[in-house]
């Protein structure tokens, strides 16, 4: 049976939570609450925080698919939003089969209030909530892990706030909006002891983990270097990079705009620009997301690092940068075409650009090693001929393994069943909090780069800073700044 506390919004959003604290929970008083550990016959109760695309395409369908769990709140300050686009898709992302196609809740929409009816059609009931707050999500004494679903600027201070009321954390990608951010969520996810999974859902799939083993223990042969292929920074819908104001949209209550924007520094009168506050449009601008560096990079930089054994590190330089990033770019931040290199401490070079199909670089993650090259292109696997009918039984005793999830756990579409397991477990799953953290610092890394206009900088992997011409510069660019009253428990 789920366990389920009700708490009035009118009365909670008006008592101790009614103004922002300061840090991820101190205003109610749980630091480093007793951690929620489930017996092996309870239900996990998961809290999903952020209705948009991802949760109701990716997450929510995973844990719904899980008979361990229970969704039994969904959480936005949106309750439904038209056109919840992403790019120039129309689409549900794998959740048609959980959709009314009665026109409740048409393909492209979002919103607490869709999410809901998802979770209720497919439980059979109308237990879940909908929550306004995503502090109440944390203080409800029921939930036993929350699902992170929102735009990267909320994800440090919601994580460490849910850890330090005691609750597991699963974190959508890019896990963080800066470097010191995500410093702070690995220190307190080894303070409190939870099961921290990252929504880099690749590491969960077979296949790439294949690859990467192959590379790791030298079945290739020595690697001569990498490339990989990312999207670069078009916009959504032909908004194209216009700073135009509009009024703000229906679903948004004036309430609802504030606890949107959260941390991130207000424009002028707390202007909505559509370019950048529409949905999903949030990740062109450095208040709210890292561009496509951190959003497919997030993915990409996962493998490499597997690849290279460095999970724990990183590389020691980023060099060769060249971008096309403007000098209005204020409202959209980030490159629309990019390239540059991540150099390793072995030597090793990786060669990161935008994609550009018609000049043969579609998306990849390939290594370039003696015997051929090894990775992904255009989603599909890529293996020098000797090594086509290579298995996994065919590794030996004395090679490197990689985390593999449990029988039946072993696929990306198994990535939040994969959480529940170390969580009911007790014991860190496929994408742990560091991890995470050390391969969206690539990212991070290299749009520190860009925004400096420098072709290079120099890093240090074990002190996490930078070392060398413009070091100043760039460590004090790994902090993130708080505005409105917002800051980290960490």
């Amino acid at each position: 049976m789920s366990r389920s506390v009700r708490l009035d919004r009118r009365s909670f959003i008006s008592g101790a939570l009614a103004v922002p604290f300061f840090g991820g929970c101190c205003s109610f008083g749980c630091r480093n609450k007793p951690l929620r550990r489930p017996g092996p016959n309870d239900l996990v109760n998961v809290g999903v925080i952020g209705c948009g695309v991802i949760a109701k395409g990716t997450n929510v369908p995973g844990f719904l698919n899980d008979p361990r769990c229970r969704v039994t709140i969904a959480c936005d300050m949106v309750r439904e939003a038209p056109e919840y686009f992403y790019g120039a898709r129309r689409s549900n992302f794998g959740a048609e089969g959980l959709v009314s196609k009665d026109g409740t809740a048409r393909r492209d929409v979002c919103g607490s209030r869709i999410v809901k009816a998802l979770i209720d059609k497919r439980y059979g009931n109308t237990d879940c909530r909908e929550v306004f707050d995503w502090r109440e999500v944390i203080a409800d004494p029921s939930i036993d892990a929350v699902c992170i679903c929102t735009p990267d600027h909320w994800h440090a201070i919601i994580a460490i706030a849910a850890m330090r009321a005691g609750k597991h954390v699963f974190c959508q990608k890019p896990m963080s909006l800066g470097i010191e951010e995500g410093k702070a969520m690995v220190r307190v996810a080894k303070e409190t002891g939870v099961t921290f999974q990252v929504g880099n859902q690749g590491r969960s799939n077979p296949s790439f983990r294949l690859s990467e083993e192959l590379v790791l223990n030298g079945y290739a042969g020595a690697i001569k270097g990498a490339t990989i292929c990312i999207p670069g920074n078009d916009h959504w819908e032909g908004h194209g990079h216009s700073p135009a104001r509009a009024p703000l949209p229906k679903y948004f209550s004036k309430e609802g705009w504030d606890l949107w924007q959260g941390p991130a520094r207000h424009w002028e009168g707390n202007a909505y620009i559509p370019c950048i506050h529409d949905p999903t449009c949030w990740r062109f601008n450095e208040r709210y997301g890292g561009g496509m560096i951190t959003d497919f990079g997030a993915h990409e930089f996962d493998q490499l690092q597997r690849g290279l054994g460095t999970d724990l590190s990183g590389p020691v330089a980023v060099e060769n940068m060249k971008t096309d990033l403007r000098k209005d770019n204020d409202v959209f931040s980030w490159a629309g075409k990019f390239s540059f290199d991540f150099v390793y401490a072995n030597g090793v070079r990786v060669h990161v650009r935008t994609i550009d199909k018609e000049a043969g670089y579609p998306r990849q993650t390939v290594f370039h090693c003696e015997k051929g090259d090894v990775g992904s292109r255009s989603g599909k696997g890529v293996l020098p001929p000797e090594l086509a009918k290579f298995k996994e039984s065919d590794f030996t005793d004395k090679d490197k393994r990689l985390y593999a999830p449990k029988n039946g756990h072993d696929s990306s579409k198994f990535h939040e069943s994969d959480f529940l397991d170390g969580i009911l477990e007790r014991r860190q799953c496929c994408s742990p909090c560091e991890v995470g953290h050390r391969t969206i610092s690539l990212a991070h890394i290299a749009n520190i780069c860009e925004r400096l206009r420098t072709d290079r900088l120099d890093w240090d992997p074990v002190r996490e800073v930078f070392t060398g011409k413009l070091a100043a510069e760039a460590n004090a660019m790994t902090k993130t700044e708080y505005h409105n009253g917002w800051a980290l428990d960490a």
